[in-house]
């Protein structure tokens, strides 16, 4: 992994992936697999109860930079103030009927979800 910083002046394009929220290991932030009401962490091999699981924001996003195109991904807690909560704290709200007012399935649910970072980060 490259650690050099640099700071980018670009426009949004396009969200490269739908899928921003990871369950993550506690240890190394890691995607955990989560198997029944167990997770495993596949890189440090960290184990736990799969309902004790953190998220973590990992939003991929295509930019555009005066003539250059990149790809860039952008990890944590720097997203916790653009959607509000936590990732886990929304992994949370998403999972719980009883606090989106009108029951919506999981496709839905995702679907505005990215609708709605699209509206946000794109332009």
């Amino acid at each position: 992994m490259n650690r050099r910083r640099k700071f980018l002046l670009a426009s949004v394009l396009a969200l490269q992936n739908s899928s921003f929220i990871y369950p993550s290991c506690q240890k190394c932030f890691s995607r955990i697999i989560l198997v029944s009401k167990r997770s495993n962490c596949p890189k440090c091999g960290s184990t736990g109860e799969s309902g004790n699981a953190n998220y973590r924001y990992k939003l991929s996003l295509k930019v555009a930079e005066s003539n250059k195109l990149f790809v860039i991904t952008v990890f944590g807690s720097c997203l916790d103030t653009f959607f509000g909560l936590t990732a886990t704290g929304l992994h949370r709200y998403i999972q719980d009927p009883n606090k989106i007012p009108e029951t919506l399935d999981n496709d839905t649910t995702q679907n505005l979800l990215t609708k709605a970072v699209e509206t946000c980060f794109v332009g």
